[in-house]
């Protein structure tokens, strides 16, 4: 019986934990962060034709990246673009500002 009420949590945590549907209110790339702009909307809200620029994971779903024309070196190491929109999920795409970077860390000697 035990075992059985083990697994049965089990699935009932992958099953909330991938249909996770919804936007974060961040994204961190690499040392940049970008805030939300505007809500969610049924198309990437950047100029001109969107350029998918990756994946990322929220949860255990994997969420397209997007970003505006142009910024498909970004995917590659190139200059990161100022807008990015995300697909939230659920049939809506959430647009994203550059924030600014994140502060360094770790201990530096002395």
């Amino acid at each position: 019986m035990g075992s059985v009420v083990f697994v049965l949590i089990g699935v009932a945590g992958l099953n909330l934990a991938s249909n996770r549907t919804g936007c974060p209110a961040g994204i961190r790339w690499e040392q940049l962060t970008y805030e939300p702009r505007g809500t969610p909307a049924p198309t990437p809200d950047l100029a001109g034709e969107p350029v998918e620029l990756g994946s990322t994971f929220i949860g255990l779903a994997t969420r397209t990246v997007y970003g505006p024309p142009g910024s498909g070196a970004a995917a590659s190491g190139g200059p990161r673009p100022e807008t990015i929109a995300l697909d939230c999920g659920d049939g809506t795409y959430q647009s994203y500002r550059l924030a600014g970077e994140m502060p360094a860390t770790g201990a530096s000697g002395g």
